[in-house]
């Protein structure tokens, strides 16, 4: 008989840990405070000189953020492959009475335009990485100085012999409140390439939210560059995956939405351990109960076959 423990972003949120989506768009506010004014504002030929990549970014994110319905970040990785840039672009300038050399030459211009706007799209994918990076370094820092109090049911819990730790966090909290040695994060942690995205598979831009008009293989190939990576975590972590067995019979789930993006790992652990294992939920968790059954649905049409229950948390 052994535990696995699924911790999700609500673990550390119920620590008071400021890791919230939410909390991410107030660091982005903060870093760049004209961001949130301008994030929807057309970027015209002659702003481009006086427009820097990083703050053009931080409109970039904070529009796509302020479109989101919810505030999981399972709902902002799936916004990562609807992105509209649209409202960015101005329309090109045509008048009836121009000449054939007027409207080419005013096509050429606003060709150029394009190339130069989308290059900067294309820069978004290393900057809100870097946005992201420096925010939970921040955090954890926070966390480092112990500003956050342990769980105490969660101290006995985390202590059972033959416990396993599969986190979806960043942060080390596990590691530096509870002292666990020995911790899975599957999509990397603090001083590693943090690996978010959503789960769309060859999806060009346009078909999911963008203006088809205004189509570029740079977009297309940008909305592609935040495509969440689980295959290199599946085959980083293949012998945690290979060591679960019938024997672990026992799942604690804390704080993860099962959004359908992380799937592949829910499904390859439901696959490998007892046909007869408990799911435990916090009663946290049970207090919204169309949330709890849709969770408890998910997990029927991944093949878990075994029973739901509820734990202290």
């Amino acid at each position: 008989m052994s535990t696995l423990f699924i911790i999700g972003n609500g673990f550390d949120i119920a620590h008071g840990i400021p890791t919230k989506y939410s909390d991410f768009r107030k660091f982005i506010i903060a870093e760049f405070s004209d961001a949130l004014e301008c994030r929807d504002e057309v970027v015209y030929m002659e702003d481009c000189e006086d427009i820097y990549v990083d703050e053009f970014a931080a409109e970039i994110i904070l529009s796509t953020m302020d479109k989101v319905c919810g505030e999981t970040w399972g709902n902002f990785e799936e916004a990562l492959a609807r992105i509209d840039f649209s409202n960015k672009f101005p329309p090109p300038a045509h008048e009836d009475d121009e000449t054939d050399e007027e409207d080419c030459y005013k096509m050429q211009y606003y060709l150029l335009y394009m190339d130069m706007l989308t290059s900067g799209f294309i820069k978004c994918t290393n900057l809100w990485q870097e946005f992201f990076r420096v925010w939970v370094k921040g955090i954890e820092q926070e966390i480092e100085k112990r500003r956050y109090d342990t769980i105490p049911v969660l101290i006995e819990l985390f202590s059972r012999h033959d416990t396993r730790f599969f986190t979806f966090n960043y942060t080390k909290t596990l590691q530096i409140l509870y002292g666990v040695k020995k911790v899975i994060h599957i999509h990397n942690r603090n001083g590693q390439k943090l690996i978010f995205g959503h789960g769309a598979k060859d999806i060009m831009y346009g078909e999911l939210g963008g203006n088809s008009k205004i189509g570029s293989s740079f977009l297309d190939d940008m909305v592609m560059s935040f495509k969440k990576d689980t295959t290199t975590p599946m085959k980083k972590y293949n012998e945690f995956f290979k060591k679960l067995n019938s024997s672990v019979d026992q799942i604690y789930s804390y704080g993860f939405s099962y959004s359908k993006v992380d799937s592949i790992y829910i499904k390859e652990i439901i696959k490998r351990i007892s046909s007869a294992a408990t799911w435990y939920f916090t009663k946290f968790d049970a207090q919204d109960k169309k949330s709890l059954r849709v969770k408890k649905i998910k997990l029927r049409n991944y093949g878990f076959k075994g029973t739901f229950e509820l734990y202290e948390g």
